[in-house]
């Protein structure tokens, strides 16, 4: 058995993990991917997760073996030391192995992963705001039918996979942002506040079929097939018929601010924005992106450096020092 076995004490979970010290607990592989060396040598690039968060991990050693033995969405016994790399923190393992019946300390509720706020409180605030803004009987009726039909899975789901409010809760956090900023905004440039409320609240929700988050971080055949924009669609048209006389061009206006939310063709939207509330949309969604974006830089960056990084997502290295 292997040395780091032999601890059996209190759960090692990744956000108390420390810098310098060695660590054998039980984690989710939630991505595998093998690399080459710049000298041509094999190694692991993992992504670990538990409750608490996510960590990246590198093998070096037993390539081979242990990328036979690994697979996504497993759950395995990781043993290694914490290093720091560029200012994060990361595992570098000198050993791992499937989990075995009875393994002491082994607890399946330590890898369910939950919003970093109190995702039921947001979730009420979202509708709270919903409600007290939408006069249309129509537009009442969508959003009580995507609460009930939404709500539990729209609270806790990602709101992407990489890129920006990559979380449990993101989808929601993310969209709560947009309904707050679109009720600011509206007013100041006489745009339909309700339409783009609405709008708001479905740009999105395909995402909670585009990937799936357990066992693994992975695309859906609908997500690689058709993407979150015509998931998102197929999610309100279907909802939309189940609202009696539903206006048809409101509901083709609903229709253009879903599809033209990524502004460019070349960025997966069918169609570009060709409305005002469309335009907006379009710039609250990438404007609430990139600033999440910003904030992660911002929180996981290196403390001993002036700049990060070069973000592809933002096309430049940021400014760290706070």
């Amino acid at each position: 058995m292997n040395l780091f076995d032999k601890n059996k004490g209190a759960p090692r979970f990744i956000d108390s993990l420390q810098t310098g010290e060695n660590v054998s607990w039980f984690y989710r592989l939630q991505e595998i991917v093998k690399k080459k060396t710049k000298n041509g040598d094999d190694f692991l690039d993992l992504t670990l997760m538990d409750k608490t968060g996510r960590l990246p991990a590198k093998v070096w050693n037993n390539v081979g073996e242990y990328h036979k033995l690994l697979q996504a969405g497993g759950i395995y016994r990781i043993s290694g030391e914490i290093r720091d790399y560029r200012g994060k923190k990361q595992i570098t393992v000198t050993h791992l192995r499937a989990i075995v019946s009875g393994d002491p300390g082994f607890d399946p509720g330590d890898f369910n992963e939950t919003p970093p706020f109190d995702s039921e409180a947001l979730l009420a605030e979202a509708f709270s705001l919903l409600d007290g803004n939408l006069s249309d009987p129509h537009l009442r009726r969508l959003s009580e039918l995507f609460k009930e039909e939404y709500g539990p899975v729209f609270s806790q789901a990602y709101g992407a996979q990489k890129i920006h409010h990559a979380f449990a809760g993101g989808l929601l956090q993310h969209t709560h942002s947009l309904l707050k900023m679109i009720l600011a905004i509206a007013p100041q440039y006489e745009l339909d506040k309700e339409l783009l409320l609405i709008g708001a609240l479905f740009h999105d929700i395909g995402k909670t079929a585009e990937f799936k988050t357990q066992p693994a971080l992975e695309t859906t055949l609908a997500g690689g097939l058709l993407g979150h924009l015509v998931i998102s669609l197929k999610i309100f048209l279907e909802m939309k018929n189940k609202v009696a006389d539903f206006p048809e061009p409101l509901s083709i206006r609903i229709q253009h601010l879903i599809v033209s939310h990524h502004g460019e063709k070349e960025y997966g939207s069918p169609e570009v924005p060709k409305t005002k509330e469309a335009y907006l949309l379009h710039l609250l969604d990438l404007l609430d992106s990139r600033l999440n974006i910003f904030s992660e830089q911002l929180k996981n960056g290196d403390a001993q450096k002036l700049f990060s990084d070069f973000n592809q997502a933002l096309g430049t290295r940021i400014l760290l020092n706070k």
